[in-house]
């Protein structure tokens, strides 16, 4: 499903109903090309991109927008089967005065819920702790949230599953993954 402009619009995220869109906003700007974005509607994971808050008070929209001049940094033909959501959620909470940035997710060894700073959780993470394998991390339409009672943005995890993409080749599937862990480098 293609919108104006050719954008698709699951690129189009609705913040109707956050009540601080600025901060959910100015959250998402903390990982801005950071997390590969995915677009069901075109199969496509995008590792360059802005963003741009659009919209009246009241029924406000983030649009991200790929860098279609950076195409190698454009991934095609990953099957929406691929890419699933996970127990790993990204907020921020206060500590000490201070706001950090916590990871957490459902460790499968443990069976437990576990709340880690955002480094030792994005290690954890790529090491498969919370899935018992390495996982790819993506946004998606719907991964940008808020706190139903406070006005605190968070982020839900998707997965692509590069086993799960046969009409790619294996140095093409690798490359995603390289690709996913580079972008996030700068948090770890």
């Amino acid at each position: 499903m293609i919108g104006r402009a050719n954008q698709p619009r699951d690129l189009v995220w609705s913040l109707a109903d956050f009540r601080s869109p600025d901060n959910a906003m100015k959250f998402f700007d903390v990982f801005k090309n950071s997390f590969m974005i995915y677009s069901s509607s075109v199969e496509k994971l995008y590792c360059e991109y802005s963003s741009q808050l659009t919209g009246p008070v009241g029924r406000q929209r983030m649009v991200v927008l790929p860098d279609f001049n950076q195409f190698e940094s454009i991934f095609s033909r990953i099957d929406s089967e691929a890419v699933s959501e996970t127990s790993i959620f990204i907020y921020p909470r206060l500590e000490q005065g201070k706001t950090r940035l916590i990871l957490s997710g459902h460790s499968k060894a443990a069976g437990t819920l576990e709340k880690l700073p955002l480094k030792a959780g994005l290690k954890a993470l790529k090491m498969g702790y919370f899935d018992q394998s390495p996982i790819i991390p993506a946004l998606m339409l719907g991964d940008l949230r808020e706190f139903p009672e406070k006005r605190l943005p968070y982020l839900r995890l998707h997965s692509v599953d590069s086993n799960r993409l046969p009409n790619l080749s294996g140095f093409e599937r690798s490359d995603i993954a390289k690709g996913a862990w580079a972008k996030l480098a700068a948090f770890m």
